[in-house]
């Protein structure tokens, strides 16, 4: 493809009155950073004790969930995939349903530590969704267990490849049948 054709990813429908419950939840598990929107583009804002405040445009590469200045955010993974889903709820994009950061708040995993309540309540108040589609098929998966699904420009939650009624499943079974090399024999 050349630069005239090459596809590219439409733009994201931004939700401006998502970002003050985005950045109250950040508050909780991640202080001193917030959320801006600037030109349509987002922005992550934090303090590090080596290179003072900084200010980096949300980019992801290959899995959506790590930007790709991750390293410089002093945070972990988890706190960074929760980030990841503020940003794509903000950007209007699917996310993990409600069930995630009741597990990441959850004593198991206390990524809020003692904030997880009034986290959940300022997301819940402010309508994360309680449930998601899978991407691939439509069907809930906030009732069973999911996966993440990221090819070709499509990302979001989907059914886990090894539930056997899931979507995944499905196409296991016709990469099975493609498999077969019928299309590569000769007449």
């Amino acid at each position: 493809m050349n630069a005239t054709t090459r596809r590219r990813r439409p733009r994201s429908r931004i939700h401006l009155a998502r970002i003050d419950a985005a950045n109250a939840a950040l508050a909780g598990f991640a202080q001193g950073t917030t959320i801006e929107v600037v030109g349509g583009r987002v922005f992550v804002l934090w303090s590090s004790h080596r290179r003072g405040n900084l200010r980096k445009q949300w980019m992801t590469r290959g899995q959506d969930f790590y930007p790709v200045w991750d390293r410089k955010w002093g945070h972990g993974g988890t706190a960074t995939t929760a980030l990841a889903q503020l940003v794509r709820w903000i950007q209007g994009r699917p996310v993990l349903p409600m069930r995630s950061w009741r597990h990441w708040m959850s004593e198991t995993v206390l990524l809020g530590r003692d904030r997880g309540p009034q986290i959940l309540s300022a997301l819940s108040d402010a309508g994360y969704p309680e449930s998601s589609p899978c991407v691939l098929c439509g069907r809930d998966v906030a009732a069973s267990s999911f996966d993440w699904w990221s090819l070709n420009g499509v990302s979001g939650p989907c059914c886990r490849y090894i539930d056997d009624a899931g979507c995944r499943q499905q196409v296991r079974a016709d990469l099975k049948t493609v498999g077969t090399n019928s299309f590569m024999e000769s007449p």
